[in-house]
């Protein structure tokens, strides 16, 4: 097979949903992530070959091509949605680096994005009518008359099972933001941000970080799910806006653009498990991805970025895997920067990207592991490459 390689990866800020980016919309997120990524990369909008866009929370319809026409991709160039809720973002890159290595395509472009601020309202069908329409929030995630928990319930269903303390979970989600705070203030983001503009003004930098945030404050919290819980407002992400994308190439036009630095595609994987905790099918996914990678060593210790939707989600995977909770999301996640659902796998992978830049480590692993609605889950490995490989296909 053909290998497929990230050459550039960028993301917008991410906000707090009815804020920033309040009246921006989807498709105006993402075009600026690809209009940035083309122009920094050197590739002519014409040599793309496909856009594929995660997006889970939306107005529907296929939100990849409106992106891709709302950039400046020509309208030749096709687009394909992915909703697997969550996993979206992630799911969309997989897909994306199939393409590329079947020999259908030499440049991909793969991400999400999510606009809660401007996704329209839902509105059930009634069998009558004469009845009132009535709003909801979300599809369901398993067929009636199953079980279908909201996602804070089924948080709470771990914390219980796996007998994970508020305590535990705040410090978690502490940890989050204080290395998010931090990497901020080195700069660490600064590449891999594209800052969007609104009627207020450019927004450059993520909102969610709070510097000012202790266990104390924490611990305060009521539970926001289930009464006498422990999940709370603070070890449960925000409601955000936010778009990422990365550019996948072939061997080929990775040498002609002469793109030292790569991340090579690995092998995806996919799990699941009961939906009625949901949050535990990183598991099984991050097994089976584990059983497709070669068995040689990687070099250094991998980089791993963990979608925290919740604390006590992350810990009671990162438990059963046997993963340190202190090596994963190395610059903060989700609890302190925010889940835009739908680009939440590109943001990982963004990350990753970014990340494995700056160690400059040839052949470090770099692992994505996302948990969506419906008790699915996602995950992606990817490896370092420093130089050009000229036996490559």
């Amino acid at each position: 097979m053909n290998k497929a390689y990230i050459i550039d990866a960028a993301r917008t800020p991410i906000v707090r949903a009815g804020k920033e980016f309040s009246r921006v919309g989807a498709d105006h997120l993402l075009a600026q992530v690809i209009n940035t990524l083309l122009e920094r990369t050197g590739i002519s909008p014409a040599q793309v070959d496909h856009v594929f866009a995660g997006n889970a929370a939306g107005p529907g319809g296929n939100i990849a091509r409106v992106s891709a026409l709302a950039s400046v991709l020509p309208n030749t160039v096709g687009a394909t949605s992915i909703d697997a809720q969550c996993a979206s973002g992630l799911d969309a890159i997989a897909a994306g680096a199939r393409m590329i290595r079947c020999g259908e395509a030499h440049v991909v472009v793969a991400g999400g994005v999510e606009s809660v601020s401007t996704a329209p309202w839902r509105v059930e069908k009634q069998s009558s009518v004469v009845d009132p329409p009535r709003l909801y929030s979300r599809a369901r995630f398993t067929p009636a008359p199953d079980p279908d928990p909201d996602m804070g319930v089924a948080a709470e269903a771990i914390a219980q099972s796996k007998a994970i303390t508020q305590e535990r979970q705040d410090e978690f989600a502490l940890r989050s933001h204080r290395r998010a705070l931090r990497a901020q203030s080195a700069g660490l983001f600064a590449d891999e941000l594209v800052s969007i503009g609104t009627s207020s003004g450019r927004i450059a930098s993520d909102a969610c970080p709070r510097s000012g945030l202790t266990l104390r404050k924490l611990a305060a919290l009521k539970p926001a799910f289930v009464p006498g819980g422990t999940v709370t407002a603070g070890n449960s992400c925000p409601i955000n806006d936010g778009a990422a994308a990365v550019i996948l190439v072939s061997g080929q036009m990775r040498r002609a653009l002469k793109a030292n630095f790569a991340l090579r595609y690995l092998a995806s994987a996919h799990g699941a498990c009961d939906p009625e905790i949901l949050g535990m099918a990183a598991v099984p996914a991050y097994r089976k991805l584990i059983s497709l990678l070669p068995s040689a060593t990687a070099s250094g210790t991998p980089l791993i970025e963990f979608n925290e939707a919740f604390a006590v989600q992350a810990l009671a995977c990162l438990d059963e895997l046997g993963i340190p909770e202190q090596n994963v999301n190395l610059n903060g996640g989700a609890l302190a920067l925010g889940h835009p659902y739908g680009a939440s796998g590109a943001i990982l992978t963004t990350r990753l990207f970014w990340q494995s830049q700056q160690a400059q480590v040839d052949g470090q692993q770099a692992i994505a592991l996302m948990a969506a609605a419906g008790g699915t889950g996602s995950a992606l490995a990817f490896e370092s490459t420093l130089h050009l490989d000229f036996n490559d296909c």
